[in-house]
């Protein structure tokens, strides 16, 4: 607060919920705030940018949290003070993508904004699990998110046949889907994972027809590379604007790491530059 009030007028806000930290940024932004800034993890930050899409306000990040996602992709430093500072000195706007998903429950629907990541089927399902141990979670971040991964992976992927379709348009069966905007994944840092090594224009889709635990390694090199269409089992859609979830049954979902629980449909439209970033200026040193 003392840093950014050397050049802004600066109100400070605890939000006690989700929901609150979302009509605080909306309420921000229609009342002509230039800038509303997330201080966390990519939770805050995801919750906050839901208020924010498609308005003329601006995110602010400042990384305090345990894997930092979305402030690695736009090039944020690491430590609070200095993207404190970025902000303080005077910031360039980046027009970042995200994606609309409308959602079918059992109890109704929801609409929502990812950022950087929309998971359906093994992905959410991985971070609901993850979330039942939040302690581990703030303490190892990407080391228990991965150790999770492959807990779930034998235990509940193991064998499992297709319980959706997943539309891009082309349809397949299928037991998951992650969706890629940006040009990789940051969870491990400067360890880049991509669903496709092509720059997503505007979306690309992965579709898991199976998962083959037996080539694990082999799945999670060809994600450092970019190449998980020749893993048998994954497919890879490029250029997709629009696509189709219909499950069976239902489907976990997960977006920018935060659970959203079961759906039994769900429809997704890519958004170029829909939401406002403040990143380092070109003109910094």
């Amino acid at each position: 607060m003392r840093t950014l009030s050397r050049q802004h007028d600066v109100r400070a806000i605890w939000p006690q919920s989700a929901e609150h930290s979302r009509i605080a940024a909306r309420d921000a932004a229609r009342s002509g705030t230039e800038l509303v800034i997330a201080m966390g993890g990519d939770g805050i930050v995801h919750h906050v940018a839901q208020g924010l899409i498609d308005t003329r306000g601006v995110l602010g990040i400042i990384p305090s949290g345990t894997t930092n996602v979305v402030a690695r992709l736009v090039g944020i430093p690491k430590g609070p003070k200095d993207a404190t500072r970025v902000i303080a000195d005077g910031y360039d706007t980046y027009f970042a993508p995200t994606v609309e998903v409308s959602a079918t429950t059992p109890e109704g629907g929801w609409s929502a904004r990812a950022i950087f990541s929309l998971g359906i089927g093994p992905d959410a399902m991985i971070v609901a699990v993850a979330e039942t141990e939040p302690y581990r979670k703030y303490r190892f971040g990407s080391i228990h998110y991965a150790r999770t991964a492959l807990g779930v992976i034998w235990r509940e992927l193991r064998g499992r046949q297709p319980d959706m379709t997943i539309a891009t348009p082309t349809e397949r069966p299928g037991i998951g889907a992650m969706v890629q905007i940006h040009q990789a994944y940051t969870y491990f840092g400067r360890i880049p994972l991509r669903i496709d090594r092509e720059p997503p224009d505007p979306m690309s889709v992965l579709t898991i027809e199976r998962l083959p635990i037996r080539r694990s390694g082999a799945i999670l090199r060809r994600a450092a590379s970019g190449t998980l269409e020749r893993v048998r089992g994954l497919t890879v859609d490029r250029g997709v604007t629009e696509f189709s979830v219909d499950a069976d049954d239902t489907v976990q979902v997960q977006m920018d790491g935060e659970h959203y629980g079961p759906v039994s449909h769900l429809t997704a439209w890519a958004r170029p530059a829909s939401l406002r970033i403040a990143v380092p200026s070109s003109g910094s040193d």
